[in-house]
């Protein structure tokens, strides 16, 4: 590609995957990486090389060009240098993203070949005046360019780091990017590569994780990000940008999972319950024979993580104020030294699940089916249709839902309540992503009012659910206490009337508050 290239045709098609240091020698020697004789059916190596690449990521002070989802950089090759020019949506974008490369002289970058890409009106003159280098990388890279059934793709295996100012971090990374033919053999060919090599989904560019160094190191957890579907969005890619975006922050959150971080676990699932109500969204769109099976996947991830989470809230809601209360009481010394080894059971469970194979195979299988699933092979009608009618039609289904069984709250029982949790959590998943499909100021205000009377809602009526439920965690975190003098977590009657009133202002404020989908 060239500087001049035209947005249209400037596309990179990538899918990334990490691997620990220690397990670099088994991908390398991994068989479909290895030259053969062309004989052997399946995918082969029709060409190896091997460079160390210095790249130099540039911005200004402070980060003008990141903060609009554009990246530029100079690498050198060994040979010569290469400009290149990229997108960087992180909230959508996942295969593809906008690439412009050209050819350098020097190791100076040339503002010139900017024309025609994302970068050409960012540059003004202070931008121009103030670009400057902000990071490197410095990595090993081995390519193998691959035949699969006539697609080629280049399989690049990179190990090395990056440098900001003191501070690194270590790159350890295989690439397979698409150079002709169809992107679905992108993750057929990563499936078998990961039968035998644990290597993980990944979604974090070399430069966001250069920018996350300046920062201070990688964010111990990432909340979702915006969602941004136009209303003449077809319906199935409204579906990619959605699901993309909660895939984006399950993987972002997976690393503090598995570091024991409580918060990484806790954006996780949520990750994770945004993908199930997407799933659920969407079902008219995306219903196939793969469905239940990605369903059940999603289902089982989430359940190897409920434990620990429900054991963080309960030492932080019931264990530490009640030890504050009776620091001196061995009771109450004996349930915190339990739910602190439960919880390390449960976070042990939790890293034993996400790192084992059916884990990274499950990502692998949910990329693909996101984006070349059956679903989007049948000839559905509503794939192609503009999705603010859809939209539309199902917020309006959903708010009805709410306000029908939300009605009489004080006099509903306990699974009735969860059930209203249930519905006006499907309710705000559904609001924030088809936020932007309906825009305007009178639009945006209404569901700036709706989405706040939801999470009110939500909040108080999990904070109910969590004391209805409180004694079944209480008896796991104090199991085998045997001195009987630990008093039971007190229930205050005036902290129950006090939500329940919290939660009936959040119900009439959302029942008064007109759709933000209608005119």
């Amino acid at each position: 590609m060239s500087g001049e290239t035209p947005a249209s045709d400037a596309k990179e098609i990538e899918l990334k995957l990490v691997f620990d240091p220690e397990h670099a020698s088994a991908v390398l020697a991994h068989p479909l990486l290895a030259a053969g004789d062309g004989a052997a059916p399946g995918p082969r190596v029709l060409e190896t090389k091997e460079r160390e690449l210095l790249s130099v990521y540039y911005d200004t002070p402070d980060d003008l060009l990141r903060k609009a989802g554009v990246f530029l950089r100079v690498r050198s090759t060994g040979t010569g240098y290469v400009q290149t020019i990229k997108t960087a949506r992180a909230e959508s974008e996942f295969l593809e993203r906008s690439e412009w490369e050209c050819d350098l002289p020097t190791k100076s970058y040339d503002l010139s070949a900017a024309a025609g890409t994302a970068l050409e009106p960012l540059l003004s003159d202070a931008v121009r005046e103030g670009l400057g280098p902000r990071f490197e990388t410095r990595f090993l890279r081995r390519t193998f360019l691959i035949d699969d059934g006539g697609s080629l793709i280049e399989v690049a295996v990179d190990q090395g780091d990056i440098v900001a100012g003191e501070e690194r971090a270590r790159v350890c990374e295989l690439e397979l990017e698409l150079k002709s033919g169809t992107a679905a053999v992108l993750f057929g060919l990563a499936k078998r590569l990961a039968e035998t090599v644990p290597l993980t989904l990944s979604v974090k560019t070399k430069a966001e994780r250069g920018f996350d160094l300046l920062d201070g190191g990688e964010p111990e957890f990432e909340k979702a990000l915006p969602v941004d579907i136009p209303p003449d969005e077809t319906c199935a890619n409204a579906f990619r940008i959605a699901a993309r975006n909660c895939l984006r922050q399950v993987l972002a959150n997976l690393h503090g999972t598995r570091e024991g971080k409580a918060e990484a676990l806790h954006q996780m699932r949520v990750g994770l319950r945004r993908m199930r109500a997407a799933v659920l969204l969407f079902g008219d769109v995306v219903d196939s024979p793969q469905r239940p099976r990605i369903a059940a996947e999603l289902k089982w991830i989430a359940s190897h993580l409920g434990t620990a989470r429900d054991l963080d809230v309960f030492s932080s809601d019931i264990v530490a104020p009640h030890r504050a209360e009776y620091p001196d009481d061995p009771g109450w010394k004996a349930v915190e030294d339990r739910v602190r080894e439960a919880r390390a059971q449960a976070q042990r469970a939790a890293v034993e699940a996400t790192g084992s194979a059916r884990f990274r195979m499950a990502l692998l299988d949910l990329g693909a089916w996101i984006e070349f699933g059956d679903w989007t092979h049948s000839d559905n009608p509503l794939a192609g249709k503009p999705v603010a009618d859809y939209a539309s039609a199902k917020l309006s289904r959903l708010r009805r839902s709410v306000v029908k069984k939300g009605k009489g709250l004080p006099k509903l029982s306990v699974a009735e309540r969860h059930r209203v949790r249930i519905h006006a959590k499907r309710m705000r998943y559904g609001s924030e992503f088809f936020s932007a499909t309906f825009p305007g100021k009178r639009q945006a205000k209404r569901c700036r009012k709706s989405l706040a009377a939801l999470e009110l809602l939500q909040d108080s009526l999990g904070t109910l659910n969590d004391i209805a439920n409180r004694q079944t965690i209480f008896n796991i975190g104090g199991a085998g206490h045997e001195s009987g003098t630990m008093p039971m977590p007190k229930v205050d009657p005036g902290e129950e009337k006090a939500l329940m009133k919290t939660a009936k202002h959040a119900y009439a404020r959302f029942a008064d508050v007109k759709p933000f989908w209608k005119a």
